[in-house]
């Protein structure tokens, strides 16, 4: 149990009376994590609370070291209020990215500080459960590692590619079979509450909180690194649709009788723009002589996006037109979804990210073209600076969210 529920919830029967103070203190706390850092009078019009009724509840949860009272805030004249934040620590969360080929683990507290170091696995993820008892291991080898951490550590957050239904806690595309469910398996394993989500959406909860679509209130968030994914942000909140399957954008139809996609349909916009299709072109070509700096490594002739993106930085032509191409490409895609969604920002996330100068022109390029002008200027591309710790930290939001919502009865 986390240091919020033994405080807050007493072994003895509640009376009505103190389950509603326990419920309004929830809500104080649940309105705290989500600004952030807030003050007093923020939270009154947030929760329609008085000032008195407020202070009260602001100072116990004080004496019981559930929350900070910060630095001042920002104040036009007279005194500048006091802001309050969640404490450290309350909860420890396991992060995990899971991609097609690599595991990232870490842990984080509620307030997204880096408790134990990242870790980065090689793991090529499967359709069905094969690889499934290998994953586990992972957990339990980096975790061996952090004993007493691992004790604290509240639950499991993980992002992953494919068809993510959050409420079910299943994934339809990796680590799936009939009358299984990841997520209440992993639960049982591990003895920690599991959520998983779509590492797009995880990206969209990372860049409307930490990033600069705080202010957004539609956004279009672009993952790239192996696959592409779509993170949407309509009227201010996250659009999931009916079973969290939305923004499935590497799976629109791009090329017709194209490439076979692991998805099982033809032209599939990911088998001609992703990491993976850059990759495949790239050992195509390097076998067949095409002078690079790029280099296949070892006996299985690995290579990694990251090679081409370092090849095409120190100025090496092929790796700079085939990121070119891959550009071009995705700003015709991009174009569409703006005549679509009609987005005040498009935001670029992953490994791709790194090669920004280069990939940004094409797609501009392209927008220009395809896109209607009345919605393309009004459309600005921006390049996310949250880095590596972007799936992170939007993990975190998810856990947290989550646990409010269910301790509040929200979802």
């Amino acid at each position: 149990m986390n240091a919020v529920d033994q405080l807050l919830t007493p072994n003895t029967i509640k009376s009505r009376k103190s389950a509603k103070i326990t419920k309004n203190k929830m809500a104080l706390l649940q309105a705290i994590y989500a600004a952030g850092k807030t003050s007093i009078n923020d939270l009154m019009r947030e929760l329609s609370l008085s000032f008195p009724t407020l202070s009260v509840m602001l100072n116990e949860l004080l004496d019981q070291k559930l929350i900070l009272q910060e630095e001042r805030g920002e104040s036009i004249g007279g005194r500048k209020p006091n802001l309050f934040q969640l404490n450290h620590n309350l909860f420890k969360i396991l992060t995990i990215e899971i991609t097609r080929f690599t595991v990232m683990l870490g842990v984080l507290d509620n307030n997204s500080n880096l408790v134990t170091p990242i870790k980065t696995y090689g793991f090529k993820i499967s359709k069905n459960l094969n690889k499934l008892s290998s994953f586990k291991a992972i957990i339990e080898d980096y975790m061996q590692g952090y004993p007493e951490i691992w004790k604290q550590c509240s639950g499991i957050a993980i992002s992953m590619p494919g068809l993510v239904d959050e409420k079910a806690g299943n994934n339809y595309t990796f680590f799936y079979e009939p009358d299984f469910q990841l997520a209440s398996d992993l639960e049982i394993e591990f003895n920690k509450t599991v959520r998983i989500m779509n590492q797009a959406k995880v990206n969209c909860m990372a860049e409307q909180f930490f990033g600069p679509l705080k202010r957004k209130n539609n956004a279009l968030i672009i993952q790239l690194d192996w696959g592409i994914g779509l993170g949407i942000i309509a009227d201010g909140k996250i659009y999931s649709g009916k079973n969290g399957f939305s923004g499935e954008m590497g799976h629109i139809s791009f090329k017709e009788e194209g490439e076979l996609c692991y998805c099982g349909k033809r032209g599939c916009l990911e088998t001609i723009v992703s990491g993976s299709a850059l990759v495949k072109q790239a050992k195509e070509d390097i076998l067949n002589g095409t002078p690079t700096l790029i280099k296949l490594e070892g006996e299985e002739q690995e290579l990694l996006p990251i090679h081409i993106i370092q090849a095409a930085l120190e100025g090496d032509q092929y790796a700079i037109q085939l990121i070119s191409s891959l550009g071009n490409k995705l700003g015709r895609a991009i174009a569409l979804f703006i005549q679509v969604f009609n987005p005040e920002t498009i935001l670029l996330t992953g490994e791709f990210t790194r090669a920004s100068s280069i990939l940004s022109a094409s797609i501009l390029q392209q927008v220009q073209t395809y896109s209607m002008t009345k919605l393309a200027d009004n459309c600005e591309l921006i390049i996310s600076e949250l880095g590596d710790r972007s799936i992170s930290l939007g993990l975190t939001r998810l856990f947290m969210n989550k646990y409010f919502e269910e301790r509040l009865g929200l979802n």
